[in-house]
């Protein structure tokens, strides 16, 4: 069985995002950037999306997975996406 990374919702609470409504077997976190809306969308199977949105245009598309959270916050700024917990910065 392979093992993927997900996010904790305390990590993304804690970087700012916030839970939204989503789809059976999904999980939607999103925060405001200083051009528009980042958005992460986490799967049951362990895939990730993420996605940034400026002016309803999509600026920014990512789907699929990580093995760790190191991983993670490294892709958060290969987008230029703070990787940074809230207060930190």
């Amino acid at each position: 069985m392979s093992s993927f990374y997900q996010p904790s919702a305390e990590l993304l609470l804690a970087f700012g995002f916030s839970r939204f409504s989503a789809p059976p077997r999904q999980a939607r976190y999103s925060r405001p950037s200083e051009r528009g809306q980042e958005t992460i969308v986490l799967y049951d199977d362990g895939e990730i999306t993420l996605l940034e949105t400026v002016d309803t245009q999509l600026l920014y598309s990512f789907q699929g997975r990580v093995a760790s959270e190191a991983e993670f916050r490294v892709l958060l700024r290969q987008v230029n996406w703070p990787a940074e917990v809230e207060g930190a910065r």
